[in-house]
């Protein structure tokens, strides 16, 4: 325990999320056919069906729903938001096909603390399942990447408070029901305080979680400030399956209700053993 209470317990990056979909086929093929994802694994049993893809630098899952329902949205203000920044040349390329196949998309033209990034233009759009996805044109030609999540919150006080006391991240701008709270590696998660959470938010989809990757001895600091704050975790909240020896992890809850993660495993480090895997 002596590493958990010297350790300053701080993460490294967002790395990746789940998403929930009705129809896996269908969810893949978006992905690939519109954002140029590829696929990395799949897994099926007979209640649940699991795609992961590579979108840019980080992979994202497709879970599959034994009962819970996808709200079809009719505007872009729900929540949660996912939002990606790519290079000016893909940007070009994958904003036509989502005109051309989203049912709800828009244009997002401005920058700062409403869209949680620095960049100048972007698109939000629902992809083929309903979840809300934002995609912006980087300034470089680094490749794609997660950017930014935007949650909603009935107090946003309460949200700024655990990201900051249990994550150790940093309050970057604050607006009138508006908090931006920063990720290393340029990253953020803007908060939005609401009088109702979504019923995407409300709805416990099954695998659906944001995972943060930590280096070792900061994993076990945040178990600790979890434990020491009442706040529960708990490793079978998510999907353990293929975990490797010497790999930690652990699920837990922020006060919306959306499962968080933290990981000493990667993107890269996941793909790379999912194709050797596959191969």
């Amino acid at each position: 325990m002596e590493k958990s209470i010297n350790a300053a317990g701080t993460v490294q990056h967002l790395d990746h999320f789940v998403l929930p979909v009705i129809d896996p086929d269908r969810a893949e093929r978006f992905y690939v056919e519109v954002l140029g994802a590829r696929v990395l694994t799949k897994m099926a049993d007979a209640s649940v069906s699991r795609i992961f893809i590579k979108v840019g630098q980080n992979h994202v899952g497709l879970f599959s729903q034994n009962k819970a329902t996808i709200p079809k949205p009719e505007t872009l203000d729900s929540f949660p938001r996912c939002g990606f920044v790519a290079p000016g040349k893909d940007f070009e390329r994958i904003v036509p096909k989502i005109r051309g196949v989203s049912s709800v998309v828009g244009t997002i033209e401005k920058r700062g603390i409403s869209t949680g990034c620095g960049c100048h233009e972007g698109i939000a759009f629902a992809d083929s399942e309903g979840n809300l996805v934002e995609l912006f044109r980087g300034e470089s030609e680094a490749p794609t990447r997660l950017q930014h999540l935007h949650f909603d919150t009935l107090k946003l006080e309460e949200s700024i408070r655990f990201y900051t006391d249990i994550l150790k991240l940093s309050v970057l701008e604050r607006d009138a029901g508006l908090a931006v709270i920063g990720v290393p590696s340029h990253q953020s998660i803007v908060l939005h305080e609401v009088a109702e959470l979504s019923a995407m938010t409300r709805t416990a989809y099954r695998g659906r979680h944001f995972a943060f990757h930590v280096k070792d001895e900061d994993f076990h600091a945040i178990v600790e400030r979890l434990r020491q704050a009442g706040i529960e975790e708990r490793d079978e909240h998510g999907e353990r399956e293929g975990r490797r020896p010497g790999q930690l992890g652990t699920y837990f809850k922020e006060p919306s209700g959306f499962r968080l993660q933290i990981t000493n495993e990667d993107s890269a480090t996941f793909a790379a053993h999912a194709t050797a895997r596959a191969a």
